[in-house]
């Protein structure tokens, strides 16, 4: 019987694909790393991690993760907050730290997945609470999807991969350009088009390369 799928792909319960690493840190002052990630620290629907504070700024109890790890935020799931550790650090207990169980899932391939509509509308639709919704993992753990074969996780990655890097050197060029639109205006504020400070000019004398009328 093939349940509605495709060739050579198979339902797994998600405890099948991604181990949950729950390696707890009492005091993270003395975890032993330099990178703490918090929520605050996840960009939604990207999976860089592109800022991190210090063990020594947080207390309570965090999870360990090492480089390879998913670290997705299990409150507030509709935020589609996940990222992929480059780094050993540790994390906040509102989020699960996941590594890919190979022999199922392609550990470059389960990020992706995570990523996807058919993961998230999941994820939130197990959450429970009303003001602060959150995963438990035991009921994320028997929840089940449809994987295709490896080979095919495989060539899948490869173009995600690709349309990635596109992506990210299109926010770079977008941050770049944001930065020149800022320092452009501080400077027309501060010292002037003719680089006078304080000059005063008309509205409609104000040029930036284009005619304002």
């Amino acid at each position: 019987m093939s349940d509605g799928l495709k060739p050579g792909w198979r339902r797994w319960r998600f405890e099948q694909m991604a181990q949950n690493v729950n390696e707890r840190i009492d005091d993270p002052s003395q975890a032993g790393v330099e990178y703490y990630v918090g929520l605050e620290h996840l960009d939604s629907d990207s999976l860089k991690i592109r800022r991190w504070g210090s063990p020594d700024d947080v207390s309570a109890t965090k999870l360990l993760f090492e480089p390879g790890d998913i670290i997705f935020g299990r409150r507030r799931a509709y935020q589609r907050k996940l990222g992929v550790a480059e780094f050993r650090g540790i994390a906040s207990a509102h989020s699960l730290v996941l590594r890919a169980k190979p022999a199922v899932v392609l550990p470059e391939f389960l990020p992706f997945f995570m990523q996807s509509d058919l993961f998230m509308e999941r994820a939130q639709r197990i959450s429970v609470g009303s003001l602060s919704p959150t995963i438990n993992w035991k009921t994320l753990a028997k929840e089940e999807f449809a994987l295709p074969p490896l080979d095919e996780q495989r060539r899948i990655v490869s173009l995600l991969e690709r349309a990635q890097k596109a992506r990210d050197e299109l926010e770079s060029v977008r941050t770049q350009a944001q930065t020149l639109y800022d320092a452009t205006l501080c400077r027309l504020y501060t010292v002037g088009l003719d680089g006078k400070s304080g000059s005063r000019k008309r509205l409609s004398r104000i040029s930036l390369g284009c005619d304002i009328l």
